[in-house]
């Protein structure tokens, strides 16, 4: 949930949320500049709803629209293994919808990382909290996901 829709809430609620570990707060960054500061359900809090029965997870991948995408220009093979790593990274669930920074860094050049970055292909994600394992990394943008779909990369 976006920080600024949180409004709606008691402040001392989202602080005791936080502080017993059932949410996190996190940060979206865009090249743009207009960085996204939010917060999610924790693991723990994952866990408790799986144990009540109750779904929390969006695993509905099949929803991407179907709009015909063209590989741009700008990208070439190792970029497209970048963005098809970063689709998988995210949906192991030891490093919780993000592709650890750490890892992208290890395989890829900066220069590649910052390309897609610029063009909007991904967002880089900064989380903080006394729960998380990975606080920095990155998520596909929609529009990658879509490209990457439509193209056959991934399911």
């Amino acid at each position: 949930m976006p920080k600024r829709e949180t409004f709606l809430y008691d402040p001392e609620l989202i602080g005791e949320l936080l502080d017993a570990g059932l949410i996190d707060e996190g940060c979206i960054c865009v090249a743009c500049g207009n960085n996204l500061e939010g917060y999610r359900i924790s693991r723990k809090a994952e866990k408790e709803f799986d144990r009540l029965g109750m779904a929390v997870r969006d695993q509905d991948w099949e929803t991407f629209c179907g709009i015909n995408v063209e590989v741009n220009e700008i990208l070439d093979k190792v970029h497209i293994r970048a963005l098809i790593d970063i689709f998988h990274f995210s949906r192991i669930s030891l490093f919780r919808g993000i592709a650890p920074k750490r890892l992208l860094q290890e395989a890829f050049t900066e220069d590649i990382l910052n390309v897609l970055l610029d063009v909007g292909y991904i967002n880089k994600i900064s989380l903080k909290g006394p729960t998380i394992s990975y606080e920095s990394g990155f998520v596909l943008a929609d529009r990658a996901s879509r490209m990457l779909k439509q193209a056959g990369y991934v399911k």
